[in-house]
């Protein structure tokens, strides 16, 4: 199954949001069947355009027709897929397209197979965004910095303070909400949370090994039912 979950707040996940307005998703639920979310929305792809690491796909769903965007896969015309939650955005307008979006729905979740519920362990993450974890890393922190772990098993001692921590890209998510989201992990685990997310505006590659410095917030809602746990912001990658 080719399902796509991203990161976050704007669920926009493409570069060059200029002048946006958000508005959450006004789209009635479509039909359901049993074991599958109560307000799955079911659309067929009518047009798809790709870019360097997103995919724009033109919906129909019922008698409306709208415009989407999701992590860049291997969409395909006139097939059906499937998505739970939208958010709109207006006027949206995409750089590398050099393209102005009237309305553009930004979905976090989208598949081309029914969704079934999570059980709610599967959701154990530095807010909504769940990324497995990836076998193998192991890195170090740097002289002066903490492991992940550490500010996982002790959130309210780091809240508010600036510390150095290194691990692999797992995910690197450009300019939403003018600033990029970065996935970092060190093989380090506290609390069943071994995921952190970065915000920055330096650009990293997803499997490298940055050592980046920022502020831990702690509990921060966005709006929308997006909220971390545990987020590093103000970040910038140590030289």
């Amino acid at each position: 199954m080719k399902s796509i979950y991203y990161l976050i707040i704007a669920l926009a996940l493409l570069t060059g949001c200029n002048n946006a307005t958000v508005k959450k998703s006004s789209n009635k639920p479509a039909a359901q069947t049993e074991a599958t979310l109560p307000d799955m929305h079911t659309v067929i792809a009518k047009d798809v355009i790709q870019s360097s690491g997103y995919t724009y796909l033109l919906l129909t769903e019922g008698d409306k027709e709208y415009w989407a965007a999701v992590t860049r896969f291997e969409a395909e015309k006139g097939k059906t897929y499937y998505y739970k939650s939208g958010m709109e955005m207006q006027n949206f307008k995409s750089k590398e397209l050099n393209r102005v979006f009237e309305s553009i729905q930004f979905i976090m979740e989208f598949s081309d197979q029914p969704i079934q519920e999570k059980k709610p362990e599967a959701l154990k993450t530095t807010g909504k965004q769940y990324l497995g974890k990836v076998d193998g890393i192991k890195v170090e922190p740097v002289s002066g910095g903490v492991k992940l772990s550490e500010i996982f098993a002790n959130k309210s001692n780091f809240a508010g303070k600036k510390v150095k921590i290194t691990g692999q890209v797992i995910k690197f998510s450009p300019e939403i909400m003018n600033k990029n989201w970065v996935h970092l992990q060190d093989g380090s685990e506290a609390n069943g949370i071994y995921d952190l997310t970065v915000t920055t505006m330096d650009t990293v590659a997803v499997g490298s090994v940055v050592t980046f410095e920022g502020v831990i917030a702690v509990d921060k809602d966005f709006g929308y039912g997006y909220k971390y746990d545990i987020l590093m912001e103000e970040s910038k990658v140590v030289k």
